[in-house]
């Protein structure tokens, strides 16, 4: 069997989320699968470099690549065209899979809409693709909103590689109060800045923020981790998330975590992390405050949180991917 995946989320690098996660399924599934499947990289994008994946360029732009995956799938032999974009051509020969990441212009929280065009190319996609991938719960029911067969959407969650050395202990944890994520409304950034404020007149423990994410302080890769291994507690107090990736990396680094009450991060971190309302300065500095300086509940937090990661494993998403590969292929 052979799968071509497209590599359209890496036009941009693999500063956002979308990336990170895709790529972490995809050196996985190669390394299970080794010379079964190819990338189709959009022009001048960077070569992820994942050993046993077969690099083909393809053009950048979503209408070009309608005309041109389908030839690579031709050409290829592939089987299977597996997107991880909510996008897959109409005129493909061979079955397609869509990933869904969110649909904020179905959620008010999310203080975001989309382009007609784009909401109708996605619906576009849910008709043609044989499978629609979403990766928590609560996204999953939002997408029954829009694709009337219940049956070819399933929940596939993101992963996160685990940290190169064991997590420090909360006690040695030295470094800053680490926000991850980009200035869009739903990041909630003006609350969490006024939450942080208060947050520090109430603790002189509570130690200065650092924002990581774009457009203003982009992180490359190796930073990301370094923060992580050594901030003192992370803080995602998002209004709105199709899934929460900040949080289960600070999950798999043993981070003492402070997030917005929301589903997708309970289907995520259940019990190890400290809940908070979004739109409550005050809930969101109690939340801080407790992943700072409560020790005890730092030493739990951090004991259990990476024994709750092991449950997004990259081989985990690895196999859930090859087993609708296999079911398509059939």
């Amino acid at each position: 069997m052979r799968v071509l995946f497209d590599g359209a989320p890496l036009e941009d690098g693999d500063a956002l989320g979308v990336a990170t996660s895709f790529l972490t399924g995809l050196r996985a599934y190669a390394a299970l699968w080794p010379g079964e499947c190819a990338i189709a990289l959009p022009h001048d994008a960077k070569d992820p470099r994942i050993e046993g994946l077969q690099c083909v360029e393809a053009p950048r732009g979503a209408w070009r690549r309608q005309w041109a995956l389908p030839r690579l799938v031709a050409k290829l032999r592939a089987d299977v065209l597996h997107s991880p974009v909510a996008a897959v051509p109409m005129l493909c020969h061979k079955p397609s899979i869509a990933t869904v990441h969110d649909l904020p212009w179905l959620q008010a929280e999310s203080m975001e809409s989309r382009p007609w065009r784009t909401r109708q190319a996605v619906r576009w996609s849910l008709r043609k693709a044989a499978r629609v991938i979403a990766p928590s719960r609560y996204t999953h029911a939002a997408l029954l909103r829009l694709c009337s067969r219940a049956e070819k959407c399933i929940v596939v969650p993101h992963a996160t590689e685990p940290p190169i050395a064991p997590p420090r202990p909360p006690r040695e944890r030295m470094g800053p109060l680490l926000i991850l994520g980009d200035d869009r409304p739903r990041k909630n950034r003006t609350r969490v800045e006024a939450a942080i404020a208060v947050a520090r007149r109430r603790d002189a423990r509570v130690p200065e923020p650092c924002f990581a994410g774009l457009p203003y302080n982009y992180v490359e890769e190796s930073h990301k981790r370094a923060l992580l291994a050594g901030c003192r507690a992370l803080v995602h107090a998002s209004l709105y998330e199709g899934f929460g990736l900040p949080v289960l990396e600070g999950l798999a680094h043993g981070i003492p975590i402070a997030c917005s009450d929301i589903p997708p991060h309970r289907e995520i971190a259940q019990d190890t992390a400290v809940y908070a309302d979004p739109r409550d300065v005050g809930s969101i500095a109690d939340a801080i405050v407790r992943a700072c300086c409560d020790d005890d509940l730092r030493d739990r937090l951090a004991t259990e949180g990476p024994i709750r990661a092991q449950r997004f494993a990259p081989e985990r998403v690895a196999r859930a991917w090859r087993s609708l590969h296999e079911e398509l292929a059939s």
